[in-house]
């Protein structure tokens, strides 16, 4: 990318690239280099001084204060910005202020070390040591600046110069008509540093935004593959696998499938589904805080036509000891979800779907090796994906379905849960449940010998 490519960056982030070019010369003033000026120009006053003095200078000890106001802004800008933080807005002025007054103390020097002059005094000794200072301080006055155009530097360089040029005129004719070339070759001089200053300053500029910018950008797509707390670990230096718990534990796995989706014939089946799931998501994310881990639950994964989520592990939830009450209410949350997207879709069929929820062992793991996605496993989601699979079985299909129609429902949405999570619902939620003696239908819970009931709860 060329020096154009850079130029065009910079209009197009013209005030990003206004607001860097500030603090650069905010910068300049406050540390090193307005310090470093601000001593050489002090140490110029001194050798000067002494040079005036050996001489028999009237006006020597006037040189010790030509460059007072320069010196002054040095060392007092980072104090009074400090006190006054709009100060910084106008930093870029403040450096011109301070170069400017750089050349009215050179200016001012040659005033007193010309006046002699005046009274027969010889100038060409003293023609012959200045004659090199005019170059050198007309270049480092006018090699740096912080605008954002070019134009308007090199706009101030002509003005600085030209006013240089008339004042030393004023001054001393003779001594100008014999550094004239000084002058120009000071201000081609310092119009070639400016403009590679200039050019360094774009493309410093350009790279720390696109880098910025890439930054950005990565952040941003990492957070759609893990969450927040993950996102402030691992910039804060720690490992992936060190973001999400893994230690084994308790937890109630809900299994969301819908029932017959292979019988759903529309274009947009699938963007059907994906609403389906981002509103789980958004539930699932409902209360999320950091410290501790905490949400209403956790999504584990999605499986085309179902949705499995966590409650209680790996998040805590704001109801540690009603797990089973939480979690009927969180299913509740999304059958309602459902039946909306379900509504919105518009389908000339009705669609329901059925949960399982099944409280046992989990643990969380990183896989080995490739991508090191976060997964859950254990007993409860082989048990969940189980309880949701019975409105499959015919004889407990009979049983949902014969108690439905009682309540005048053709078509509805089921949830079933384990013995364990019904005794520990309070009254108000057990009442939504019916219970299936699975040894009077001489049934045998795959993965849960012990299950002597299952209870089921069919909705809207």
């Amino acid at each position: 990318m060329n020096s154009d490519n850079y130029s065009a960056y910079c209009k197009e982030h013209a005030n990003e690239f206004r607001d860097e070019l500030r603090d650069d010369a905010s910068r300049a003033l406050r540390n090193w280099p307005g310090k470093t000026a601000a001593f050489l120009l002090i140490v110029s006053s001194l050798i000067s001084w002494l040079s005036m003095s050996a001489s028999g200078n009237p006006d020597a000890n006037k040189v010790l204060f030509t460059y007072a106001l320069p010196v002054t802004i040095a060392f007092a800008y980072p104090l009074t910005s400090l006190v006054f933080a709009r100060l910084d807005k106008y930093s870029r002025s403040v450096l011109d202020i301070f170069l400017l007054s750089i050349l009215f103390g050179f200016c001012l020097t040659l005033h007193f070390v010309f006046k002699p002059i005046e009274a027969g005094v010889d100038p060409s000794d003293l023609y012959i040591a200045l004659s090199g200072q005019i170059n050198f301080v007309i270049l480092m006055t006018t090699a740096f600046s912080y605008h954002s155009s070019f134009g308007i530097t090199l706009l101030r360089n002509s003005v600085y110069t030209l006013l240089t040029a008339v004042l030393i005129y004023l001054i001393d004719p003779a001594y100008l008509a014999i550094n004239a070339i000084q002058v120009v070759q000071g201000f081609l001089g310092g119009i070639i540093v400016s403009w590679l200053f200039f050019a360094r300053i774009q493309t410093r500029f350009y790279y720390k935004s696109i880098d910025a910018d890439t930054r950005q950008h990565l952040y941003k797509q990492l957070s759609k593959l893990v969450y927040p707390h993950q996102l402030a670990r691992i910039k804060a230096g720690d490992q992936l696998e060190e973001t999400m718990p893994v230690a084994p534990a308790q937890a109630i796995v809900n299994v969301f499938d819908v029932q017959g989706s292979s019988n759903i014939k529309h274009e947009k089946t699938q963007a059907f589904f994906l609403e389906i799931f981002r509103a789980f998501s958004q539930i699932c994310m409902m209360g999320y805080e950091h410290n501790p881990l905490k949400s209403r639950a956790f999504r584990l994964k999605e499986t085309g036509d179902g949705f499995i989520s966590a409650i209680g592990y790996p998040f805590l939830t704001d109801r540690v000891d009603a797990l089973a009450d939480h979690a009927v209410e969180t299913a509740l949350l999304m059958f309602r979800a459902f039946n909306s997207e379900v509504d919105r879709f518009g389908y000339s069929n009705p669609i329901k779907a059925a949960m399982g929820l099944a409280y046992n062992s989990v643990q969380g793991t990183f896989q080995s090796s490739g991508i090191r996605a976060y997964d859950l496993f254990g007993d409860a989601l082989i048990q969940a994906y189980r309880y949701e699979e019975l409105r499959k079985t015919p004889v407990i299909a009979n049983i949902i379905r014969e108690h439905a129609l009682t309540l005048g429902l053709k078509h509805y949405n089921i949830l079933i849960v384990q013995e364990v999570i019904y005794n520990s619902l309070c009254e108000r939620y057990k009442q939504l449940f019916n219970a299936i003696d699975l040894k009077q239908i001489d049934f045998h819970m795959p993965q849960d010998p012990n299950a002597h009931f299952v209870f089921f709860h069919v909705l809207e």
